[in-house]
């Protein structure tokens, strides 16, 4: 007799790049912060009249490095990525935020509305130190290293224009930082490994 099989409509997959597999290293606020953020956000977006899309919560960092994009994830990048981060040696610190404004953003390959980031832009000295010091072992471990550096956390994406403008300080005190695994247009963090900061 032949068997009877049910099929069920499944929505379609997320439509992925070409090389949806990302590494990066970054610092993720503390969960109070990342909330106190998203906020902060809401509110700017709102009060504003902006159109487009907000980050949530656990998404929001400070990227550090960019390790690659990758058609597949090879063990050897992660593996370079981890001794990288292994190397990396510094106190703990406090991250300040003062400014938001809109990052131009790259042109549409489809023609449609730009997507430009609103972003927190950090100040100091040490975020961009943590940048240099991570992008060192980087390249003593065969990755390449990214320059220059704007210390910043995005918020939002949308298509108006945001002028820089001051902001009531935004503060957290940064402990360790984070290799993630980015699953590009399924809007998935997999954080790979953690460094505490302790000097």
């Amino acid at each position: 007799m032949q068997g009877v099989f049910e099929f069920y409509c499944l929505p379609p997959w997320p439509k992925r790049p070409k090389r949806p597999e990302r590494l990066f290293f970054c610092l993720f606020p503390d969960t109070e912060t990342a909330i106190y953020a998203r906020g902060f956000a809401e509110r700017f977006v709102c009060e504003n009249h902006l159109r487009g899309t907000l980050l949530q919560a656990p998404r929001l960092h400070i990227s550090l490095q960019h390790v690659g994009d990758y058609g597949y994830l090879r063990t050897k990048f992660v593996y370079a990525a981890r001794q990288a981060g292994k190397a990396v040696s510094m106190h703990p610190f406090e991250v300040v935020f003062r400014f938001v404004k809109s990052f131009e953003g790259a042109p549409s390959i489809t023609g449609g509305e730009r997507k430009r980031p609103l972003v927190l832009l950090g100040d100091g000295e040490a975020l961009p130190a943590l940048h240099k010091s991570l992008g060192a072992a980087m390249e003593k471990n065969g990755l390449r290293a990214a320059e220059p550096f704007t210390p910043h956390m995005t918020l939002f994406y949308g298509p108006e224009p945001v002028p820089m403008q001051a902001i009531e300080p935004i503060r957290f005190v940064a402990r360790e930082f984070a290799l993630v695994h980015s699953e590009r247009g399924l809007t998935r963090y997999n954080v790979i490994d953690r460094w505490s900061l302790q000097g």
